[in-house]
């Protein structure tokens, strides 16, 4: 892997900007407001690669058996290998399990692309570099650098249209009897917020990025479509070179007015917040023991109320050990869809999702992020998540539904969770 300090650009915007002169600009976009998290930002263009499922791929998570990695070893300070995206990309919610009898259309199930160089801009030390897989591919990168930015990222939308109140709040009442007849403990249920779209969805994504500042933020152009993600929600991190495993689930919301600490003690106290979080680090201590080594599986942190743009979130952190020789298609297909965004016990859960929702997910609720060129991954959960496709812009909320949930409660949860988007949407840039 090659190196080299980069004094020309201090910004990743501004690096985004620049590559969005070209194809494929992808911007993994960190920042260190929440912690270690975001240290990096990553931005490139032009794939070099792609790996993608067909429509008809009846076994979509095949597609990651075709990711290769360099398992580079040695990589030059600050960055480490497992640091540096090899392949980024996303896997839809509906690609491990083909919940729908038609995929969604808007974008394919299981897509990778592979960048052989990045801008790289570390958040701590205020610095920029050029890394990629030799030399050459970073200076055809250093070239588009060199170009104008883009100038003109307008966008126009049109009106909103949204899962009714009525329809989301009876969602839940039936969600709520399969509670009381034990089949389910808990489930995730969303809200669809959906409109018509025109211009730049780059100029989108950077309202987002104004609007919520997170670690775990995600801008993929791929041609035909645009994910535009805002995560905060730790789905897996793979460090391959120690062996651990890592994810650090969200479940339990309220809304910020501040820094205010009764605002954070009424969330960590809250029983209703505290259930719906327990049931969750259980089952990901579950989906986890699938892949990890026996016993190796423990909770690193539990319950932390942790701050974002507008909302309070309670975040565990839960760790193991894996096998050298565990496949990313294996760790997916035993953990995936990610467990804070579905519910308890998962394969009724997901039956329930297709009969109470009645709409294709698609990326939300699935995962975005990067396999590492250590051979290792780190993925968000597809959360504050929107999708750029056929003229339209697609969003969706959501909340979980455990025993003494509200039904208006949980509706009104959704509207405060898609209240970001819905004022980006009415301002351009």
């Amino acid at each position: 892997m090659w190196l080299t300090a980069f004094d020309d650009l201090d910004d990743p915007r501004d690096a985004a900007l620049r590559l969005a002169q070209g194809a494929g600009l992808a911007w993994l976009d960190g920042g260190l407001e929440h912690g270690r998290e975001g240290r990096f930002s990553f931005v490139g263009s032009e794939p070099c690669e792609i790996v993608e499922s067909a429509a008809d791929d009846a076994d979509a998570l095949a597609a990651l058996d075709r990711l290769h990695t360099p398992r580079d070893a040695a990589v030059p300070s600050p960055l480490a290998a497992s640091d540096v995206p090899y392949w980024v990309g996303h896997i839809t919610y509906d690609a491990a399990r083909r919940v729908h009898a038609s995929p969604p259309h808007d974008v394919p199930l299981v897509r990778f692309a592979r960048y052989d160089a990045w801008y790289a801009f570390d958040h701590r030390e205020r610095r920029a570099y050029l890394v990629g897989d030799d030399a050459q591919a970073c200076e055809r990168l250093r070239a588009r650098l060199a170009k104008e930015p883009v100038r003109h990222t307008e966008y126009v939308t049109g009106k909103v249209a949204v899962t009714s109140t009525e329809r989301h709040r009876a969602a839940v009442r039936a969600a709520l009897a399969l509670i009381r007849e034990g089949e389910l403990y808990e489930i995730n249920l969303a809200r669809r917020y959906r409109a018509r779209f025109g211009g730049h969805a780059l100029g989108l994504f950077l309202q987002l990025r104004s609007l919520s500042p997170v670690p775990l933020g995600y801008f993929v152009d791929g041609g035909d479509h645009a994910i535009l993600g805002r995560s905060m929600e730790r789905f897996l991190r793979l460090d391959r070179e120690h062996g651990v495993l890592t994810t650090s689930p969200i479940k339990g919301t309220i809304a910020r007015g501040g820094d205010d600490p009764h605002e954070a003690a009424e969330l960590a106290s809250d029983p209703k917040e505290r259930a719906e979080h327990a049931m969750v680090v259980d089952l990901m201590r579950n989906d986890l023991s699938r892949v990890c080594e026996v016993g190796s599986v423990q909770i690193a942190e539990l319950m932390a109320v942790v701050p974002f743009a507008g909302l309070s979130h309670l975040v565990s952190t839960v760790q193991g050990r894996v096998a050298p020789d565990l496949s990313l298609r294996r760790l997916m297909a035993e953990t995936f869809p990610p467990g804070s965004v579905t519910g308890a016990p998962k394969e009724r859960v997901l039956r329930a999702i297709e009969e109470l929702e009645q709409f294709e997910r698609g990326v939300y609720t699935g995962c975005m992020g990067f396999v590492d060129r250590a051979g290792g991954c780190s993925f968000a959960v597809a959360i504050r998540t929107a999708i750029v496709a056929a003229g339209h812009v697609t969003y969706f909320a959501g909340g979980g539904i455990v025993a003494d949930s509200d039904p208006q409660r949980e509706a009104d949860e959704t509207d405060l969770k898609a209240k970001i988007f819905l004022r980006a949407l009415a301002q351009t840039l």
